[in-house]
């Protein structure tokens, strides 16, 4: 099976130097989301400290498979 990196970037670069093995590109969006929506929820309050979070999933390849973005707000 294929191995896939989550690199987070919400301030500092967060790099996914072990991977996790899945089935291929569809398995790893999926993985995405559900990494990213933990994540988020235990950062909660942290999260608008730093503007912008991301999360770009790489194959072994180190091609992009693809890239999440939430970025914070608060109104004036």
């Amino acid at each position: 099976m294929p191995r896939y990196f989550f690199n987070v970037h919400d301030g500092a670069d967060i790099m996914d130097d072990e991977g996790v093995e899945l089935a291929g590109h569809d398995q790893a969006r999926a993985q995405a989301v559900i990494a990213a929506g933990e994540m988020l929820k235990d950062h909660g309050p942290l999260f608008w400290d730093h503007g912008e979070w991301r999360m770009v999933v790489l194959d072994e390849s180190g091609a992009t498979v693809c890239a999440l973005r939430f970025e914070a707000e608060r109104p004036s």
